[in-house]
């Protein structure tokens, strides 16, 4: 039995692990924090402190991912990361406001990976009041 759980660590696989690893840094601003050349596989830092981690693995073969999938990552400024976004960087969802009172964006990275940016801060929510909400 699995419950109570949490999700410790989450592992995306990408065609070429260098373009993805310029992506997740100088786009989203994530720090590689371990590489495991073996696997062509590196660490993202999330929040390890708090027991969560995220990685990048290459796999050539990888066909492109479900757009029903989809990975949530928490920013502490939602708006000012999705205006310095380079414009080859898929806008899916502009930020608004979710049913369950976070603030979200969704944007791709470059193999298809649906990234759900999300700032749960109670003044993000106030900010995005007049936006359009996201329905999921």
């Amino acid at each position: 039995m699995l419950s109570p759980s949490s999700l410790c660590f989450a592992t995306l696989a990408v065609p070429d692990l260098a373009a993805a690893e310029a992506f997740y840094v100088e786009v989203l601003g994530l720090q590689v924090s371990r590489r495991f050349a073996p696997t062509c596989w590196i660490s993202l830092e999330v929040d390890e402190q708090a027991g969560a981690g995220f990685g990048l693995i290459e796999d050539p073969l990888m066909a492109r991912p479900s757009p029903a999938s989809m990975l949530d990552l928490m920013v502490p400024e939602l708006d000012a990361l999705v205006a310095r976004m380079p414009p080859q960087v898929m806008l899916i969802e502009a930020p608004g406001l979710t049913p369950w009172g976070s603030y979200k964006a969704v944007i791709e990275d470059p193999f298809g990976n649906r990234l759900g940016l999300v700032q749960c801060s109670p003044q993000a929510a106030a900010e995005g009041a007049g936006q359009p909400g996201n329905n999921e």
